[in-house]
């Protein structure tokens, strides 16, 4: 099986610098994933080249496989990425209705850049190919390419929460996009809740013609265990706050979805609450840059350690900090020795599509507790988490000073449940369940028409 893979993306991207020229690999469990098959089964990885020295490398064969580039001019890109995937479909897609952004002329610019996305598909598919679309950017492809007369088979993944019918409808371009997705044969998310909210946005957007049942699934995205269980950083990062007590930790990137304000509140609620933690933990709160030049994301970051600044200056003193803050990317293997080491994980986004960091703590971790928001796709993956809304700070208080006092064999129970679903529902299984379902419709569609 051959594939043509379209994603908003590149596996690779090459960036100039100083005169320099560096081949930079993008990283992500959806990337990380893709790159697998490809590598087994070959074909063309179509995405887009936003990398600075990406315009010397229109086609580029790698590891196997041939990557296609779609460039896309300053209008095109903020019309496309910046305005209506980034500012219309996430917000709306992760329930925060008040920030969803209605910008005249936006959705016809997502749409051209889709319908030259679907161009590429047509230039670089032959009868064998199975195409396979990723994500709310490129929503509208699975359509255009139908109209451009292309009949092969299409898998559709869509990675972020499909929000009930009621809310998705609230988009004026609602049945535009739920008329291309099912033009799809198979059409992939990551729960049955996501699954089921689109089968009822597309019962209630009238499409009689499309079996919703036999050809939605849900496969919930898993991460390479075998490489986050070998930790083999012998020195731990945080040995020293240990010896004060716990340590929690997270690591998100600034985003209004990962409810970062309402987990620094809640730490401070337990310290209200419960005075005897007083000096007793550390909160080592890692935050990774994100749209730095947007002026909404400077403020959250700005509110964020204003609150965190408070919040110190008011439980801390000179010898001790309750919440300590980095504004910073962090290599993967430090990140793996505060994953090993870490004593709890809060991990508590508002809405979250799955959140593969709760993945990755539970697979290195030694002997640590995760506590996971309920909103976050990975929750139904992992039940033995001490499960959260983030919403009750009060609760999420609770629920910490419960992790921080759990007995060493409650936790060495829940997270060894834990780390038996992430090693048998891994990225591995992840691939080999979609594309085992995608052969079986194959097969039907093939029988249907010999008959």
């Amino acid at each position: 099986m051959r594939y043509v893979i379209v994603t908003s993306r590149c596996p690779v991207s090459h960036d100039r610098s100083g005169g320099r020229e560096t081949l930079r690999r993008n990283v992500g469990g959806v990337v990380t994933a893709l790159h697998q098959a490809m590598k087994v089964h070959g074909g063309v990885w179509i995405c887009w080249g936003d990398g600075n020295a990406d315009m010397n490398y229109p086609v580029e064969e790698y590891e196997g496989y041939t990557v296609a580039r779609i460039f896309l001019n300053r209008n095109e890109k903020h019309g496309f990425y910046d305005e209506y995937s980034n500012g219309t479909l996430w917000p709306l897609f992760h329930y925060f209705r008040e920030r969803v952004r209605y910008v005249e002329d936006s959705f016809e610019t997502y749409s051209a850049v889709n319908r030259k996305f679907a161009e590429a598909v047509a230039k670089n598919t032959d009868n064998d190919s199975v195409i396979w679309v990723h994500d709310y950017q490129l929503s509208l492809v699975p359509g255009f390419v139908r109209k451009l007369g292309i009949a092969n088979f299409i898998i559709f993944t869509w990675h972020i929460p499909w929000v009930s019918s009621e809310f998705f409808n609230i988009l004026p371009q609602a049945k535009e996009i739920v008329d291309s997705i099912t033009q799809a044969d198979m059409i992939t998310f990551h729960t049955e809740l996501y699954r089921k909210n689109f089968r009822e946005s597309c019962e209630r957007l009238s499409q009689p013609d499309f079996n919703v049942d036999d050809r939605t699934s849900a496969y919930s995205l898993g991460i390479d265990s075998d490489y986050y269980s070998r930790v083999e950083e012998p020195v731990n990062p945080l040995e020293t706050l240990q010896k004060n007590g716990r340590v929690i930790f997270s690591i998100d990137r600034l985003d209004y979805t990962k409810g970062l304000i309402n987990r620094a509140l809640s730490v401070e609620r337990v310290l209200k609450k419960y005075p005897d933690t007083r000096g007793r933990f550390h909160y080592v709160m890692m935050v990774t840059p994100s749209r730095t030049s947007v002026s909404e994301y400077i403020r959250m970051k700005r509110d964020l350690e204003m609150e965190i600044g408070r919040i110190n200056g008011s439980h801390g003193d000179i010898k001790w900090q309750p919440i300590i803050y980095m504004y910073s990317k962090v290599s993967d293997r430090v990140l793996l020795s505060y994953y090993r080491y870490a004593d709890i994980a809060l991990i508590t986004p508002l809405m979250d599509g799955l959140n593969l960091v709760s993945k990755e703590f539970v697979a290195a971790s030694g002997n640590g507790i995760l506590i996971l928001s309920e909103f976050a796709g990975a929750a139904f993956n992992l039940p033995q988490a001490l499960i959260v809304n983030p919403n009750d700070i009060n609760a999420m208080a609770d629920t910490i000073y419960t992790a921080m006092n759990m007995s060493a064999g409650e936790i060495e129970r829940r997270l060894e449940a834990m780390k038996t679903s992430v090693t048998r529902r891994n990225l591995k299984w992840w691939i080999e369940a979609i594309e085992k379902r995608a052969h079986t419709l194959m097969a039907n569609r093939k029988a249907i028409n010999a008959t």
